[in-house]
Order: C-alpha cells, then structure tokens, then sequence
C-alpha cells in the first residue's frame, strides 16, 4: 500500500491554506466590509469556506466513498477546532486517533 501514512489533518490544512491564499491574491477590489463587526463576521465566514474547501479536497485522496463523507465530517470538527484553540499536538491527535479508529487504515 503506502509507504508513508497519510495525515489527513496535516493535507486539508495544507489545502485550506492554498486556497485563503489563492482567494486572497484574486480579490479585487474591496472585499471587506466597513464595520468591526461585519469585518469580523466576513472573515469568520470567509475562514470557514477555505476549510470547507480544504477538507473536500483532502477527503478526495481516500479511496472509498463511505469512509470519505466519515472522514469529512471528521476533518471540519478538526479543523474548526484548530481554527477556534490554535494547531497543538493535543487537538491534532485526538481527531488522528478519531480518524484512526472509526475508518481504519486509510
């Protein structure tokens, strides 16, 4: 099979990552609204869709469907908690141990 285990937390980081980035260099013009609040709602929002993104792409490297759509549901808890407390090893094992032990080798 694999040489190496794939980390899917450490893949759909790196992806929501490419795609803030990605989203970022496109934006023209003025994106961010003119209030505090609605400054802090937009990115929160604009946050959440990055990972959204990030974890469709990373649960595209399982190869089958069940444990993909188990797998995402997964990796948008995990990544929202890495967005919410910050990426320490605790929260990043708990959801590898999650993933590990509900989908299997993967």
């Amino acid at each position: 099979m694999r040489t190496m285990p794939l980390n899917l937390i450490e893949k759909a980081c790196e992806y929501t990552r490419q795609v803030r980035e990605e989203f970022k260099q496109k934006a023209e013009g003025i994106i961010e609204p003119l209030t505090p609040k609605a400054r802090y709602a937009h990115e929160y929002l604009f946050t959440r869709e990055c990972i959204n993104i990030g974890c469709r792409k990373a649960v595209k490297l399982l190869p089958k469907g069940w444990k993909r759509s188990v797998a995402y549901s997964i990796l948008m808890m995990a990544l929202l908690d890495i967005f919410h407390y910050g990426k320490k090893d605790e929260v990043v094992n708990v959801y590898n141990k999650l993933l590990q032990d509900i989908i299997g080798d993967y």
